[in-house]
């Protein structure tokens, strides 16, 4: 019973997670119709963020917030510089966003080498829950991110900000006839993507080896959840639950190998049961 409960939690705090870094991948691409490989590379920037607050002696807290507020500048820079360029053509979103991450990643090895970093636990210890001790950090993990997530989805349903996003997925040309400007729109969207994606990386930052190529590993699952999900943003919740029960659970019977293929067949499954969720428009 108690190995049962631990499990829960840690698929628990593992969806949290995967849906933080999921939800800004399926705003780009509801929105945008941009599919941004370099996502993984905003993840590991704040990752980074967190880890030079770290090195200066700053709070945990404030190494958080750094994170998220280059990660929107990083990704406000990137919609500029680059991806406003690609709306005409989305295919070639795959090929420059690919090269971004290239880039990127050499960029932070340049600077922080190849070797990994830590960031210590802002909370160590644990907190027994239903009798069983579970990490401290990791309940604050997934309350956080689940936090955040909600928090976008409310944005999205019940402000002007969210009614504006969905009508330039909906219809950008007439969107712009009613008065809405979609390339301001497209800007806050792509750069509160990148934020997000900062903020998922700060959170793992304690609990994980810091180094260039982190950002890989989630990317990889939370491009499946998004292809489960399609492109609507309230169902990211329920596809990452999914998946991460399956690798969780997968990865504690077998091995994470085997685990990684489950998840991509279970996404498989997905979308042949449900061909027309990535078709759907975010909202």
């Amino acid at each position: 019973m108690d190995q049962t409960i631990a499990l829960t939690l840690g698929i628990l705090s593992s969806a949290a997670v995967l849906a933080l870094t999921a939800v800004g991948l399926s705003l780009s691409f509801g929105l945008m119709r941009i599919i941004n490989l370099a996502h993984g590379e905003f993840l590991t920037i704040g990752a980074y963020g967190s880890v030079v607050t770290a090195d200066h002696g700053l709070p945990w807290a404030v190494g958080l917030a750094a994170a998220a507020a280059v990660g929107l500048g990083v990704g406000a820079l990137t919609e500029v510089l680059l991806i406003r360029r690609l709306y005409r053509s989305p295919e070639l979103s795959i090929l420059a966003t690919f090269g971004l991450s290239i880039v990127v990643r050499q960029l932070i090895q340049l600077e922080f080498g190849k070797d990994y970093r830590m960031v210590a636990n802002p909370l160590p210890g644990a907190t027994r829950v239903l009798g069983v001790p579970f990490p401290t950090y990791l309940l604050l993990l997934a309350g956080l991110a689940v936090t955040v997530v909600v928090a976008v989805l409310a944005v999205l349903r019940f402000t002007s900000l969210g009614l504006r996003v969905r009508a330039v997925a909906d219809d950008a040309a007439l969107s712009e006839t009613l008065g809405v400007r979609s390339t301001r729109v497209n800007l806050v969207v792509f750069a509160a993507s990148a934020g997000l994606a900062a903020i998922a990386g700060a959170l793992v930052a304690p609990v994980t080896n810091v180094q260039p190529d982190m950002g890989l590993d989630y990317v990889f699952t939370a491009f499946l959840v998004v292809i489960v999900a399609g492109r609507r943003v309230a169902p990211v919740l329920i596809a990452a639950l999914g998946l991460a029960a399956v690798q969780n659970l997968t990865t504690f019977w077998t091995d994470p190998l085997l685990a990684r293929l489950a998840v991509l067949l279970l996404a498989f499954l997905a979308v042949q049961v449900r061909p027309s969720a990535s078709l759907r428009v975010a909202s």
